[in-house]
Formats: C-alpha cells, structure tokens, sequence
C-alpha cells in the first residue's frame, strides 16, 4: 500500500527535494494539501459567487485563487516555507472572511471559524498564530456588533450539520496530523539523542583508548574535559579531580628547575588566544604528587561558529625518549670508556677555548705507553683499565679549568686556559707523579708527554696542537729503551711477586745456561744473549693465574694454559727492541729433540741451540727443586733425567755435555 501511494508522498516533498531532516518537513505537507484544498474552493465559490449570487465577494474568491496558484508554484519551485505558509494562512483568512460575510451565521457557517487557529498554529508557529487569531478575533467581535441588527438566528438543518461537521473534521484532521507529527519528531528526536549519547559513548571509548592524553579548555583555561591517558600520566584516578580546574595552575605552572611559569608565556595560552596551534617537546608538566616528566604537546584553538570557545591540547610523556636522546648525545660527546670528551665534541669546542681570553692556552699531548703489548698479552679488558686508570690520573692532574679529551686509542690532549709554561710544567710533574705507581695486571703504567703555548691570537691552534704531538714523540722515542726496560722489567717483577720460586728458577736457569755456553765456547755476545734468554725464558707465564703457578700437579685443562706460556713470551719479547733477539730461543725452549714437543713441534737441529740448552737447564733445576732427597741425591736423579731425555726430549750431545758439566 505505502508502494503504491509512494509517488504521493515524493510529489509533496517536491520530488523528495524536501528532506525528513529537514525543519519544515510534516508542515510541508499540510500547506500543500491547503493549497490545493483552497484552490479548489476558492474556484468553486468564485464560479458560485459570479454566476449565481453575482456579488462583490467574488472579487475575494478569485484573489484566493490566484495567491493559492502562485503561492503553489512558488513552493513547488523554491521550497521556501515561510513566505509560503504565511501567504497560505492569509488565503485562509480571506475565503472564510468571504464566506462568512456571504452568509453570517446562517446554518451555523461561523463553525468553520474554528479551523483557523489549528491551521495558523500548525503553519506558523505559536506565537505568529497567537497574534494572527487575537486579531481576528477582534475582528469578528467588531464584525458582530455593528452587524447585530441584520444578524438572524442561525437554522439547524441538514447544511449546518454539514457545516458543523465539515469545519470539526477538518480541525481534528489538522490536529490529528500535527499529533502524529509530534509524535514522529518525538521518536526522531529520541532516536537522536540516543545515537548522540551513543556517539558520546564511541567518542569517550575512543578518547580513552588513545596512548597520547587528551584535555580540553575554555577560554579561562579550566579544565572541560580530559581522557584516562590524561589521568594515568598526571597521576589522578578521577576525571572529576580536574575538571572545572585551570590546568596552568595544575600541570604547567614551573619550569623544570622549579621557577615559575606565568601564563603569559604559556605556550598553550597563547594558541587559543592568537587561534595558532604550536608543538612543543621541550618543557615539563607536572603530576598529582609534584613530579615532573618531559612532554611533547600538540595545543590547538577549538573553534565553534567561528569563535574560539577553548582549546585542545594533546600531550605524551617523553622522559624516556629524553633520556635516551640524551644518552645518545652522551655518546657523540664522551668517549663511553673514559668519560672524557671525545674527539668529535673537542673540535666542537675548540672555537669557544681558542680565544683571546684564554691566552696564553697550553696544550698537552699525551700517549699511554704499552698499550697495544697490554691488549696482546692480557686482553683487551686490561688494555681498558690501563685507558681507564691513565685517564683517571690525567683528569686528576688537570685542574678544574682545564679540559681533558680522549682523541684516539691511546692518545690524550689537555687544554689548559690562561696557563703559561711554567704553570704547564706543573700540571705535567702532577701526571708523571700520578703515574709513578699507577699499575694494571703487570704492567707499570707509563705515558709520553708533550707541550707547547698559545701566547698569541695569531698562532695557529692547529700548529700549537701540532709542536705538542711532535715533543710527545720526541720524548717517547728518547725514553724508548727505558720504557721498554721498566715494561719488561714490571713483568718479571709480577711474575717473580706471584712465585718467589719462579725468580730463583731464572736465575739457577741462566747461571747453567751460562756454564754450557762457556763449556760449548761460544762467543761472548752469544753467552750474554743464552743469558738474557734463560731468565726471560718463562716470562709468558704472567698471564697464568696464581693458583696455576703455586700448584705441583695441574689438571688437562691447567696444562693446556700452561703450554701457551711460550708463543706468550714470544709475543712479549718481539715488542722490544731489546728483547726481539731473545724471542725466538724462548719460543722453542719446549719444543723435543724427537719432534713431540710445543708449540710448533719441531725436530732435531730445527730447534734453536739456545732453546736446547734452556730445556736441558731448565728441566735439571725443576727436578732438584722439587725433589724431596738430599742435595746431592737430587742432582744425580735430575742428571739421570736428562740422560735417558737424550735423543728423544734433549739434544743428545748437549745432554751429555751437560751430564759431564754437572758431575764434574
């Protein structure tokens, strides 16, 4: 049925040009129906009122007609209510006028009077229909008393029932229409407040949901709204605790170190009073309990019917991130190991010391001694301590104006602000006495210093930084021979510190390694080397823990260690000029006559003299040490040991040498 009246309804909605949400959409029908009503009586009573009355109120008649064609045309092209619904009222007013006027109250034809006020009402509005009907009113009351003479009683007959009928349908129609159109604006409106209370609950759900916290502000900048971000990261359980409060006061009223922060500089003040958003990541808000935390905020003016009401600021906690950026800044600017400032951020400075002020600017180059013989004998964990301890004594050398970089590995330079020469020298016998006992594993801590001055501005930094590396090296390379000595002898010294039993080894080695080299005749440069090379011969040993070197019997894995003490006093011994020439006869003082021996298992004459005698010296010293006979006892039983070692362990003519040597 709807279907089939369907092309009823889209004709009274101008082709469905008026909308259901539109606000004159149920009233729309009504004028239309009364257009086409009064265009059909308005005719109807025209034709009557000319041809068979032939009076002047036909004149009325045809003026309805014509506003009723035009007023209909007119919204039907438009869709402009007002002036329609108004004009349609005024059509109504002058067919009943007319109508009444023609027959008084005869046959009760004042009944259709009635219809007015539902009509104008329904049209018009409350009180444009109040004050159309209260003059009309007055009118007819007017109309009645200077009519009261020519007024007859009205009959009651078949045509009043008809005009009392008529006029009562056609008011509860209108009344009936307008109750159902209330009705439906009541459910649509209900419907609406529903789906917005619904849409409020979708937009809370997604205001809650968010990660960034959201709060919003009116013009004096309380609080109107806020999200549970909101509350989580400013440390509040309740919505209700910040809203209706100014959030200046609350959150952002100090800076980080505690000054105040007046509204007036208040970023998001003045984005909702300019109208201008703003980021900002570089300021603090405040918790419920007086913490701070970094934030990045977004605060934007809200807008209604181009006015600003507010705004809406939306904020994350970025503490963490701050952190990590400044770590990261950390990093670019310090050297991770030391502290110190790095390379990167010392030529970042060198523009802010290499100033007038500042003169005269001493510069110190310094470079550890024995680093890279420390990362290859004990590790890379030792060769840290030793650029940790350096920079440790250099810091504490320098004074507070002063400025220590770690610019490479190993090399070092303090700038030292309005200090001359002699104020530099004592800075350089504080680093020198610093580093006078400074030790890591067995190495005495060294370093090779260099200076020069900036006395004027146009000296060149770089070539001040230059002469200064230059009389490093100068120093390093005249001190080169006593800085390898006190190295190796450090080492010797920790080993022999670790086993006392150790250092008289050396020394019996090399005093019998001595009186094979004279027994062989060798020449005097190859007996003092059979002699550096015998008290050196175990030095690899540093690198061995103290458990391993004080025990007798040592499991697999001990002895593995233990093996590794030549190819370790090989690589020692190769670092030094001094030492270089030894290297070779410690490497192979393991090794067997037969080829069984380590580390590179050579045979026969493949073994360096001098390693086969250290073997023979050292094996006869170890089995006198550790036997429990009596002296002489225990020097036959090492002899016997090295007799039946001949020609599988020992060389066999040397073994047998040196029995000759020992007995004789």
């Amino acid at each position: 049925m709807k279907k089939r009246f369907a092309w009823i309804d889209k004709y009274l909605r101008n082709s469905e040009k008026i909308k259901k949400t539109d606000l004159y959409y149920r009233e729309s029908y009504v004028l239309y129906f009364i257009l086409i009503i009064m265009l059909i009586v308005c005719a109807y009573f025209a034709l009557v009122n000319i041809f068979i009355f032939k009076t002047i109120v036909a004149v009325g008649n045809v003026i309805s007609f014509i506003l009723s064609l035009s007023t209909f045309i007119y919204f039907k092209k438009t869709n402009n209510y007002k002036p329609a619904a108004y004009i349609a009222v005024g059509v109504i007013l002058i067919s009943i006028t007319a109508y009444f006027h023609v027959v008084q109250n005869q046959n009760y034809a004042f009944y259709w009077l009635a219809v007015l006020p539902s009509v104008a009402y329904f049209l018009l509005g409350s009180k444009p229909a109040g004050i159309l009907v209260g003059l009309y009113c007055v009118y007819i009351l007017l109309f009645f008393i200077f009519y009261q003479d020519s007024r007859t009683p009205a009959e009651f007959n078949l045509q009043s029932i008809s005009n009392i009928t008529g006029a009562t349908l056609s008011m509860v129609l209108i009344i009936a229409f307008f109750e159902k159109s209330r009705k439906e604006a009541w459910h649509t409106l209900k419907d609406t407040n529903l789906q917005l209370e619904n849409n409020q609950n979708d937009l809370r759900l997604i205001l809650d949901s968010a990660g960034e916290a959201i709060f919003g502000l009116d013009l004096d900048g309380n609080c109107t709204f806020c999200n549970k971000s909101c509350l989580v990261i400013l440390g509040y359980n309740d919505e209700a605790e910040l809203l209706g409060l100014n959030m200046h006061e609350r959150i952002h009223h100090s800076l980080k170190d505690g000054t105040p922060n007046p509204i007036e500089n208040c970023r998001i003040f003045k984005s909702y009073i300019r109208g201008e958003g703003s980021h900002v990541d570089d300021e603090v808000f405040w918790r419920s309990d007086g913490t701070f935390f970094y934030t990045e905020y977004h605060s934007f003016p809200k807008i209604k019917n181009g006015e600003i009401i507010g705004a809406v600021v939306t904020f994350t906690d970025i503490t963490e991130r701050k952190q990590k950026e400044a770590d990261i800044q950390y990093l670019s600017w310090y050297d991770h190991l030391t502290g110190l400032i790095n390379r990167r951020r010392f030529e970042e400075n060198r523009p802010l010391i290499d100033i007038p002020d500042n003169l005269p600017l001493s510069v110190i180059f310094a470079d550890i001694n024995g680093l890279k013989m420390t990362n290859d004998i004990f590790g890379h964990s030792a060769g840290d301590e030793l650029i940790k301890k350096s920079s440790e004594i250099l810091r504490k050398s320098a004074r507070e104006s002063d400025t220590v970089s770690r610019i490479c590995g190993d090399e070092f330079i303090l700038m030292l602000p309005r200090t001359n020469e002699e104020n530099a020298g004592k800075v350089l016998e504080r680093i020198m006495l610093g580093f006078s006992d400074a030790r890591v594993e067995a190495i005495r801590c060294s370093i090779s210093l260099g200076l020069d001055v900036k006395t004027s501005p146009e000296q060149s930094l770089d070539e001040i930084i230059a002469n200064a590396e230059n009389a490093m090296y100068k120093d390093k390379t005249m001190n080169r021979k006593a800085i390898s000595k006190d190295i190796i002898g450090s080492i010797i010294e920790t080993l022999h510190s670790k086993s006392l039993s150790e250092r008289q080894h050396s020394l019996n080695v090399s005093a019998l390694c001595s009186d094979m080299g004279y027994e062989l005749k060798l020449s005097e440069t190859e007996i003092s080397k059979l002699l550096r090379a015998a008290y050196h011969h175990d030095i690899g040993k540093i690198v061995l823990d103290d458990s391993i070197l004080s025990k007798g019997t040592h499991t697999e894995e001990e002895r593995e260690e233990m093996r590794q003490h030549p190819a370790v006093g090989y690589r020692i011994l190769n670092l030094f000029d001094e030492t270089l020439d030894l290297a070779e006869y410690v490497y192979g003082h393991h090794e067997n006559w037969n080829g069984t021996g380590y580390p590179r298992g050579l045979k026969g004459q493949q073994i360096p003299l001098l390693s086969r005698i250290i073997a023979i010296a050292e094996t006869y010293d170890r089995v006198v040490r550790i036997s429990e006979l009596p002296v002489e006892d225990s020097k036959e039983a090492a002899v016997e040991v090295i007799e039946r070692g001949a020609g599988t362990k020992f060389d066999p003519e040397l073994a047998q040498l040196f029995s000759r040597l020992v007995r004789r």
